[in-house]
C-alpha cells in the first residue's frame, strides 16, 4: 500500500494530527472471561528509515506529539489511514472526512503507507505515541503484511495481536477500536488469508474488555457478497491497480460505519447522528450487545460458547421472540415450554435466541465463535423485527437493509455448516392493525424476503403471520399478549409450522 508515485512525498505537516483507533468487538462486562492465548509466532519490528519521506513523516510525528501531546483520539495504521492527508478531487478527497469525524477530536494521524505491523510496532518503541492519553485508539494494519510482504494469516495476526499488547502496554487507559482487514481484489490468496486473520481476530477480541473488534467489510460488498470496486480508486489511477484503497465515498463509508462505536467508546454523542447515516448499511455490520436488556446479553453469548462441541440436531437462532420460548441454554422467562415439547420432544436443540438481538447481532455472535462445530441437521432463524425499530444506540434499518441483514447471516451459516437446512421464518406481525407503521413496514420485509428466498433451495421460507392476525386483520392478543411476543398458545402456531417441515421431533 505505497502512494502513487506522483504524490509519494506530499504529506503536508498541518494534517499530521488524526485520531488513532483500534477496534474490536469486546465490553468491560467480559472483564472475568479470561482471552484466548496470543499466537506463538514472533512479531519483528523493522523501520523504514531509509526512505527519505518515511523517516522525515517519522521525525515530523515526534515533533507534533512534543508540541500537542492532547489527541482524544489516535488512527495508526498504513496508506488507507495515511490517506486522510490528501485532498485531492475526486477520488482522494479526504480532508472533509477528516474534518466531520476527527479533526473536532484532536485526532492525531499515525497512518504511513506501505506500513505492516512491523513497522508500527517499530514506530511504536520509538516515540509515536510517548506522553500521549487519548481516550480510544482506531488500528486498521495488517493488509501489507498479507499483501506485499508476503506474510501467512499466523504471521499477520502475531504482528497484530504484538501492536494491541504494546499499545495496552504505553497506553493502559485507551481503549482500542481494532478493525478488520478491509476486502480487497489484490489476489485470491490474499482474500483467503485476509479472511482467515479476520476470523481469527473476531474470537481473540470477543472477550477482551479492553478492545473492541469491528469488521467493516460488508460496506465495500454487493449485496450478494461480492466486492463493489467502485468504491476503490485504484482502478482509477493513471497507472490502473486492483481494488485495495477506498476512494473518498468509501472512506466517507468508513468513518460512518466506525462512529456509533468510536463515540461509545470515548462516551460522547455520534458526530453525525445516526438517523442520518445511511450511506452504510447498518444490518451487515456485526457488532455486540446494542440495547440493556432484563438479561446478561454476555452472560448467555458465555453460556452458548460452552455449548461448543455438543451437536444438536437444531438450532434456533434470533431474537427474544426465540429466547424466551425456551430450551438450552436456559432463559430467565420461558413463555412456551409445552409447546416447546410438542414441538421437539426428545430431540436435542439450541436455542441461540438473545432479546433485544437486531441482524447485526447475530452476525457479531457467529463471528464470535457461537455456533462452531454445531453442524445441526436444522437451523430455525426468526430475526429481523428488532432491525425495523430505532434507538439511541442503533438507527431502524429499511426492509431492504433486512434482508441484506438476513441474507449475510445465511452465507455465514452456510459457510460453517454447508449440510445443514434452514428454516428461515417470516417476521412476526406487530402493530394492532393493519395501518400501523410497524407492520407496513413488516410486511414489506416479508414480501422481500419472498422474493428473495421462497425459490432458494438452501433456505425453506415459512411465513405464518396470518394466523397471528383476528378476522379483520388486526393483531390476536390472545396469541401476542405484549403485541410482539407469543405466548403459550401462540408458540404452538410456531412448533405446528415447525412440525408441517418436518423439522421438530
Amino acid at each position: 500500500m505505497t502512494p502513487s508515485i506522483s504524490r509519494r512525498i506530499a504529506y503536508p505537516a498541518r494534517m499530521l494530527w488524526l485520531s488513532v483507533i483500534v477496534v474490536c468487538g469486546a465490553s468491560a462486562s467480559l472483564g472475568a472471561q479470561p482471552a484466548p492465548a496470543t499466537a506463538s509466532v514472533t512479531a519483528p519490528a523493522n523501520d523504514r528509515l531509509d526512505q527519505s519521506w518515511w523517516a522525515g513523516r517519522h521525525a515530523a510525528i515526534l515533533a507534533a506529539v512534543a508540541r500537542h501531546p492532547d489527541p482524544a483520539v489516535v488512527l495508526i495504521g498504513d496508506s488507507i489511514t495515511n490517506n486522510y492527508n490528501k485532498a485531492v478531487l475526486p477520488d482522494e478527497n479526504f480532508a472533509p472526512t477528516w474534518a466531520t469525524f476527527y479533526a473536532p477530536r484532536h485526532a492525531l494521524n499515525l497512518g504511513f503507507s506501505g506500513d505492516t505491523t512491523a513497522n508500527v510496532l517499530w514506530r511504536l518503541r520509538n516515540g509515536e505515541v510517548a506522553g500521549l492519553r487519548p481516550k480510544a485508539v482506531v488500528l486498521l494494519i495488517g493488509t501489507n503484511d498479507t499483501g506485499s510482504a508476503g506474510r501467512t494469516a499466523e504471521q499477520t495476526r502475531a504482528g497484530i495481536d504484538a501492536v494491541v499488547d504494546d499499545l495496552k502496554h504505553r497506553l493502559p487507559d485507551t481503549r482500542i477500536l481494532l478493525l478488520g482487514l478491509l476486502p480487497s481484489a489484490i489476489t485470491p490468496a490474499k482474500t483467503a488469508i485476509d479472511a482467515a486473520v479476520n476470523t481469527y481476530l473476531a474470537k481473540r477480541y470477543a472477550v477482551d474488555p479492553r478492545v473492541a473488534y469491528l469488521d467493516i467489510g460488508a460496506i465495500f460488498r454487493q449485496p450478494n457478497g461480492t466486492l463493489n470496486d467502485t468504491r476503490f480508486y485504484d482502478p482509477r489511477l493513471p497507472q490502473p491497480g486492483k481494488p485495495l484503497h477506498p476512494d473518498t465515498e468509501g472512506q466517507r463509508m468508513m468513518a460512518e460505519a466506525i462512529e456509533p462505536t468510536l463515540a461509545k467508546l470515548i462516551g460522547e454523542p455520534p458526530r453525525v447522528p445516526l438517523a442520518s447515516m445511511t450511506d452504510i448499511d447498518t444490518a451487515v455490520i456485526p457488532v455486540p450487545r446494542l440495547e440493556m436488556d432484563s438479561y446478561d446479553w454476555y452472560a448467555r453469548h458465555r453460556d452458548v460458547l460452552a455449548m461448543n462441541g455438543m451437536t444438536p440436531r437444531i438450532v434456533m437462532i434470533g431474537d427474544s421472540i426465540t429466547h424466551f420460548w425456551a430450551g438450552q441454554p436456559t432463559a430467565a422467562r420461558v413463555s412456551g415450554p409445552e409447546a416447546w415439547r410438542h414441538a421437539f420432544e426428545a430431540a436435542s436443540v439450541a436455542n441461540l435466541g438473545f432479546g433485544w438481538d437486531r441482524t447485526q447481532n447475530v452476525l457479531w455472535r457467529l463471528r464470535a465463535g457461537e455456533f462452531d462445530g454445531m453442524a445441526p441437521d436444522w437451523v430455525v432463524l426468526n430475526i429481523g423485527t428488532n432491525n425495523l425499530t430505532g434507538t439511541d444506540n442503533a438507527r431502524a434499518s429499511s426492509p431492504a437493509e433486512v434482508v441484506s441483514g438476513i441474507d449475510a447471516i445465511l452465507r455465514d451459516i452456510h459457510a460453517r455448516s454447508p449440510r445443514s437446512h434452514v428454516a428461515l421464518m417470516a417476521i412476526f406481525p406487530r402493530g394492532d392493525t393493519s395501518a400501523d407503521p410497524l407492520r407496513m413496514a413488516i410486511a414489506q420485509t416479508n414480501r422481500l424476503l419472498a422474493a428473495r428466498f421462497a425459490q432458494d433451495r438452501a433456505v425453506r421460507y415459512i411465513d405464518i403471520g396470518a394466523k397471528f392476525l383476528k378476522p379483520d386483520g388486526s393483531l390476536d392478543r390472545d396469541l401476542l399478549p405484549d403485541g410482539t411476543h407469543p405466548n403459550e398458545a401462540g408458540y404452538r402456531l410456531w412448533a405446528d409450522a415447525i412440525l408441517a417441515a418436518g423439522i421438530g421431533r
